[in-house]
């Protein structure tokens, strides 16, 4: 594996780890300040950018907050 592989591989491992964190953190924080209904949705969108480069490149999803079972 090339040292660029290696150095996309990280930061993507990096990125996946912390935005996981992060969500699980934010929704818990909402269905416990009533802010998100338990089984609640939400829209998400993630942002790319590579300045450098001129990239932008966005993700949208819609989440589906824990339903306190199971």
């Amino acid at each position: 594996m090339t040292a660029s592989e290696m150095s996309m591989r990280k930061f993507l491992k990096q990125l996946g780890v912390t935005a996981h964190q992060e969500l699980e953190a934010a929704v818990a924080k909402a269905v416990a300040e009533g802010k998100l209904s338990p089984g609640g949705s939400i829209d998400i969108t993630a942002e790319l950018t590579i300045a450098e480069l001129g990239l932008s490149h966005s993700v949208s999803a819609q989440l589906t907050a824990p339903d306190g079972e199971g």
